[in-house]
């Protein structure tokens, strides 16, 4: 059997999820997940639904739930098996070959996986200390399909100033595609959250994606969002797969949201932490990214040392070259006690 493989496609580098180096699931903050985990009433609802999932389940329900939530109209959401689902969805309706996306450099890896094996030129605009570069972004944009932007951003956790979105949006036209991700939105203060849904009324480009992994607890069962225009998410969820989304994460996904103090609480918990984290960095004169998110990117003096002093705890992290940082470390921010062992790691390894 022959198979045609496009350029890009030949091109792609495989997604490579973040690992552990023990049985210890609280060691392994190289994945951005929860340390919290999910509310206890999202465990019971889960629980006391196994008798029903032998039926089907669709997303109507949530969806329905979800629109008076966020104030919008049922038709202006999509319900996907994560974020990355949504990646596929958006690349696989508005790419092909000869398409062209532009991405920061370095990107979200999946924003760039799904871009190359569509078929599509991607164009790679530097970060600025972190940052996303805006004018060069939108400059770019001028004829491209797509522009993803996560914000806050991963690798480097720094979001957009929610002041610069709308200046940014009226630079770019009407045919680019702007992909807003807000997967990390809850972990920013409120006063500096940015209202995407009237920038999205502002600009029917717009498509904003969102997640319950990170501050929910949700990351295993995979349970995202699209909010945009109703034409948009209707061409969307004509690709979209039946039942896209398993009963037992539609479940989990509605008691969730109905437990707001639980994410409130998993979100205050990773702010702490993390604030006492950057002032360790801080402190012992690091390179790092002030972050906006549950992860903090660092640049240890000894990459291998420090590697495997936190390895000797237990302790696994994201290496930077996996996400095109390289010589950089990605930290989850876990809970206190296994912060404390990081801190401890980078001290043994001569970095604090």
């Amino acid at each position: 059997m022959s198979q045609t493989v496009s350029t890009e496609e030949a091109t792609v580098r495989p997604y490579s999820p973040g690992g552990a180096v023990s049985d210890e699931p609280s060691g392994k903050l190289s994945s951005n997940e929860s340390a919290l985990g999910p509310a206890p009433a999202v465990v019971r609802a889960v629980r006391d639904a196994v008798p029903d999932f032998h039926h089907y389940r669709t997303s109507d329900d949530f969806r329905a739930g979800l629109a008076d939530d966020l104030g919008v109209a049922a038709e202006q959401l999509l319900i996907t098996n994560g974020s990355d689902e949504s990646c596929y969805l958006v690349a696989s309706v508005h790419l092909g070959a000869g398409a062209t996306v532009v991405t920061s450099d370095p990107p979200y890896r999946i924003d760039e996986i799904v871009s190359r094996i569509n078929g599509a030129a991607v164009v790679p605009v530097p970060l600025k200390d972190g940052a996303h570069d805006l004018d060069r972004l939108a400059e770019e944009s001028q004829s491209a399909e797509i522009l993803w932007l996560p914000t806050p951003h991963n690798p480097s956790g720094i979001a957009v100033p929610a002041e610069r979105l709308d200046p940014l949006l009226e630079r770019v036209p009407a045919s680019c595609l702007v992909v807003l991700d807000e997967a990390y939105r809850p972990f920013l203060p409120p006063e500096r959250r940015p209202d995407a849904l009237e920038l999205l009324r502002r600009h029917p480009n717009l498509l904003i994606q969102r997640s319950l992994s990170k501050s929910h607890g949700l990351a295993g069962f995979r349970v995202g969002y699209l909010i945009g225009s109703g034409a948009q998410i209707a061409r969307l969820d004509v690709v979209r797969a039946p039942f896209n989304v398993n009963a037992a994460a539609l479940v989990a996904a509605g008691a969730a949201l109905r437990e707001p103090g639980w994410s409130d609480y998993t979100v205050a918990r990773v702010r702490d932490e993390r604030a006492r984290f950057e002032a360790f960095l801080e402190a012992g004169d690091f390179t790092y990214w002030p972050s906006d998110t549950n992860f903090v990117s660092f640049r240890p003096r000894d990459h291998d040392a420090t590697v495997s002093a936190l390895a000797k705890r237990g302790i696994a992290v994201r290496d930077g070259s996996d996400l095109g940082i390289d010589g950089w470390l990605r930290v989850t921010v876990g809970s206190a006690p296994r912060m404390l062992l990081v801190r401890e790691a980078l001290i043994e390894a001569g970095e604090g």
